[in-house]
């Protein structure tokens, strides 16, 4: 086995992994968002133990934005990884226009994941009371270089996809 085939089959394990535990997150969050609405003074009691002393009300009230918010951002990775499954999938024969259009998702997808630190930003500071649970709304310029490396990579794809179909039309 080539080093290219063991980097392919840990990638396609990875992705599959990814999918697996982002579903499972998925599934986790929608059932918490549900309990909290239907039992709500559950959920209340619980949050009261973890944040002693914070306005059960508010904090539950910013908890809830935070799951839907986790709802989200868990979709946006579902698409994500699905787009980046078919494109290992194809790695046999990369340089084609649908990887470059698959490659131009990904980016978009990865622009919303950043994008999604606005309003995670905007829960923490709009509900104090959920103390460290908030979310971090944090800027990323790792995260930032990587969207616009995408798109860039996208474009290259692209040209490269059709400079091959180009010469493969003249031979």
């Amino acid at each position: 086995m080539t080093d290219q085939d063991r980097l392919m089959t840990g990638a396609r394990l990875m992705v599959r992994v990814g999918l697996l535990a982002n579903r499972i997150f998925l599934a986790a969050v929608v059932l918490g968002l549900v309990t909290s609405f239907v039992a709500p003074a559950q959920f209340g009691g619980l949050l009261g133990h973890m944040l002693p002393g914070a306005d059960s009300a508010e904090a539950a009230a910013g908890v809830r934005w935070t799951l839907c918010l986790g709802i989200v951002m868990a979709l946006v990775t579902d698409r994500l990884l699905t787009i980046l499954a078919a494109i290992i999938a194809s790695a046999a024969d990369p340089f084609i226009a649908p990887n470059a259009v698959r490659l131009q998702m990904i980016a978009w997808w990865l622009l919303a994941l950043q994008l999604c630190e606005i309003p995670g930003a905007l829960i923490a500071s709009g509900y104090p009371a959920m103390g460290s649970a908030a979310p971090g709304g944090d800027f990323s310029i790792a995260g930032w270089i990587g969207v616009v490396m995408v798109f860039v990579l996208a474009r290259v794809f692209a040209v490269g996809a059709a400079m091959r179909d180009d010469l493969a039309g003249t031979i």
